[in-house]
């Protein structure tokens, strides 16, 4: 979390925005992001709405209607549901740079641990040239908010691999 966290939440105070309200959670990716973010809050006026804050979000999205914040499906790859509903997933990743994919061994490793795995494949996009191996994995359709909590708080426990981003949270809707 940004150490400009408090100002971020005194500037949607000041232009009258309920955090509950925002379809976004995440609002400053990347190097300089908070910074960036904080500057285009500072030069709002009260009154604004989420959709001047975030311009690009779609159309169909309604500000405090989580019911309406659905995005159209796209499995992850392969080792994905082909269609909806789908299981939880996670972007994973091993900083260190490897010769080799940790990845089948990861997987073998978290279903001897007994986690609920429907699939997992490498992000080749995000491969670098240091090695960094990307990976999406996924659970089984059903898997419950605590379950995949405490997968996630398994894989902090596991050396070497980092955890990138929640890729897809559990029960999240899609639209057609």
């Amino acid at each position: 979390m940004s150490e400009l966290w408090p100002e971020i939440l005194a500037e949607f105070r000041r232009l009258g925005l309920r955090l509950d309200d925002s379809p976004y959670q995440a609002f400053a990716a990347g190097p300089g992001g908070a910074e960036r973010f904080l500057e285009s809050l500072r030069r709002l006026q009260p009154g604004v709405t989420w959709r001047d804050v975030f311009p690009d979000m779609p159309s169909h999205w309604i500000p405090g209607r989580p019911e309406t914040w659905t995005h159209p499906y796209r499995p992850l790859g392969d080792f994905d549901y082909h269609e909806p509903p789908a299981g939880p997933a996670v972007h994973i990743y091993w900083p260190e740079g490897r010769e080799d994919s940790p990845l089948e061994g990861f997987v073998a490793l978290a279903i001897g641990a007994g986690w609920p795995i429907y699939g997992a494949g490498l992000v080749e996009e995000l491969r670098s040239h240091a090695r960094e191996f990307n990976a999406h994995v996924v659970l089984e359709r059903g898997t419950d908010e605590d379950t995949f909590g405490e997968f996630l708080l398994w894989i902090e426990r596991q050396p070497g691999v980092e955890i990138a981003v929640i890729t897809r949270p559990v029960d999240e809707p899609f639209h057609e």
